[in-house]
């Protein structure tokens, strides 16, 4: 499978499929197949993550930075990803993507696009600044997301709002059948 870019509703926000090998073990999956030279760590790489989910239908991330740009991996287990354009000065202002991430395929069907590395590769998601990030697991297995940051750690860049905060998101919960904590 070579890389492609899916389409997404927000300016900015890219996620683009990489290659992954299958065999009876497992699988191996292409990150960064140009290590930092990637086009989508071009604001540089000076943190890297990871962030679990044990518990579905629980948020993880809910934030939005002013200087940092995250670009993100699900490696295990299958969530249900949102992101809200909160820069006003964005063509695609307030919009809201939701798409769902995963290594499994869920047990429902969903009603945004689902992309599992068993069918669609390893996705690499580019999370511009201003754009508002929030995940819930699906699946039984826990979700595990890889982040590279162009930024160190600083608690004053997060922006955080409770996904119950933002109208957009909690539509799309509902139509999942899903309450926020």
């Amino acid at each position: 499978m070579s890389e492609k870019n899916v389409e997404t509703t927000i300016d900015g926000l890219r996620i683009k499929q990489g290659n992954v090998i299958h065999d009876s073990r497992g699988f191996l999956a292409e990150l960064s197949p140009t290590g930092v030279q990637n086009e989508f760590f071009k604001a540089g790489v000076k943190n890297i993550y990871v962030s679990t989910s044990t518990k579905k239908n629980v948020s993880r991330a809910g934030h939005f930075h002013h200087k940092n740009i995250e670009n993100f991996f699900t490696l295990s287990g299958t969530a249900l990803w949102m992101f809200v354009d909160m820069r006003k000065d964005s063509p695609t202002y307030n919009k809201l993507f939701a798409v769902v991430l995963g290594t499994e395929k869920p047990t429902f069907i969903p009603q945004d696009p689902v992309y599992t590395i068993d069918t669609s590769g390893m996705l690499q998601v580019l999370v511009p600044i201003g754009v508002y990030h929030v995940y819930w697991q699906l699946t039984d297995t826990p979700v595990t997301v890889l982040a590279i940051a162009s930024e160190p750690y600083d608690k004053d860049d997060y922006e955080r709002i409770e996904p119950k905060d933002i109208p957009q998101i909690q539509e799309k919960l509902a139509k999942y059948k899903m309450v926020t904590e």
